[in-house]
């Protein structure tokens, strides 16, 4: 009899893995569906429009028109692009228009109380993962307009050096801003820090750590500090020292005091946002392809994953066998594939831009929320 029940127990718990593995299986499908989908529209969407194009032409007519008519147009031109620099990522990322979605209160509550429970406000460092990806995702795209704009404030720099208009003090400053920003964003562009690949290279630099018999703490304490040495060097060169730069330059150059210094920074702002963005518009549009492309093989990757786009029929023995951790792995890659979400950003239908934001309504979804509610527990061994 005892044995009796203990087979029926076994059987039962067996049909609830089953069943737990073939859910994710198919959300897994589904999700990879979407994907293929999205990588579809991406190939019709490659083509530049004739107003991204005039505004484009226009854009370049204006900025020689100014370097024939306007003395300080070099120091213009650097303050402007500094302007630039900091509005930029602003005017990308405040959702406006017919992007914008607005939750009731209970629903936000619900959201935070979600994200509490399933464990992801407490675990911070999963959280803080997430933001800093699509921080660095975004900060890749942005390098080649950066690199034409700030390489141009160099040379714009040397020559207002030459010609008097710039004291060294002056000099050394936008040196110093212009190389912070561009080194940062070679830096970005060149490692993918959000990447699995660097992920795996800092593992096993721990790794060696650890071979040389270094104690753990010590291991912690030496990532931990140089991770906030380089939030500090993010935090002051490249997000506050911009504006301290452009407002030394205005003073030293006395640009303030032109008669229309306003229509002409506005001008010169306008022609290099427009710019920067259509650069923009070409890296991210990679991005996204890439970023498509990436969530596919990290979820055809997991064990669960593995059958999807095979002609094995669902619940087969493609979910048959499967461990609470290849479960946790599976809900884990599908949950962060939902979150990073592509989001297409627009200037009236020209210069279109895409922009990877973070999308934790997810966590509302119930059908989603019942399969990988035990991702981010660290105990029990099933997702349930």
């Amino acid at each position: 009899m005892i044995i009796r029940i203990r087979s029926i127990t076994g059987r039962s718990a067996a049909g609830a893995l089953w069943q737990e593995s073939t859910a994710i299986h198919q959300l897994i499908k589904n999700e990879i569906h979407t994907l293929k989908e999205q990588q579809r529209s991406l190939r019709t969407q490659g083509r530049i429009g004739y107003i991204t194009i005039i505004i484009l032409v226009a854009c370049i007519f204006v900025n020689c028109a100014f370097i024939a008519t306007v003395k300080d147009y070099p120091s213009l031109f650097i303050a402007a692009s500094f302007y630039v620099y900091m509005i930029y990522f602003i005017t990308l990322l405040v959702p406006l228009g017919k992007g914008a979605r607005s939750l009731p209160f209970d629903r936000i509550r619900q959201f935070f109380i979600t994200l509490y429970h399933t464990g992801i406000i407490p675990a911070t460092d999963r959280l803080t993962r997430i933001f800093l990806d699509v921080f660095f995702i975004n900060s890749r795209a942005l390098f080649g307009g950066f690199l034409l704009i700030f390489s141009c404030d160099l040379i714009f720099a040397a020559i207002g050096f030459y010609q008097g208009a710039f004291s060294s003090t002056a000099l050394i400053i936008i040196l110093f801003q212009s190389l912070a920003i561009l080194i940062f964003y070679f830096l970005v562009w060149k490692f993918e820090p959000y990447s699995t690949r660097f992920r795996d290279e800092i593992g096993e630099l721990k790794g060696r750590f650890a071979q040389n018999r270094i104690p753990r703490s010590i291991i912690t304490l030496i990532f931990g500090t140089s991770a906030l040495l380089v939030l500090f060097v993010i935090l002051s060169t490249i997000i506050l020292l911009p504006g301290f730069t452009v407002k030394t330059l205005l003073t030293i150059a006395g640009l303030e005091q032109l008669g229309n210094f306003v229509i002409l920074i506005g001008t010169l702002l306008s022609s290099q946002y427009f710019i920067v963005r259509f650069f923009h518009g070409i890296s991210s549009e990679q991005m996204a392809a890439r970023l498509s492309e990436t969530k596919i093989t990290r979820l055809q990757s997991t064990r669960i994953g593995s059958g999807v786009g095979l002609s094995l029929p669902t619940g087969s023995h493609e979910t048959a066998g499967m461990s609470a951790d290849d479960r946790r792995e599976a809900a884990g890659t599908l949950l962060e594939s939902k979150i990073y979400q592509l989001e297409l950003r627009t200037v009236f239908g020209a210069f279109p831009v895409y922009i990877v934001n973070p999308d934790f309504s997810v966590i509302l979804d119930e059908k989603v929320l019942d399969v990988i509610k035990g991702y981010f527990l660290k105990n029990g061994s099933s997702l349930n």
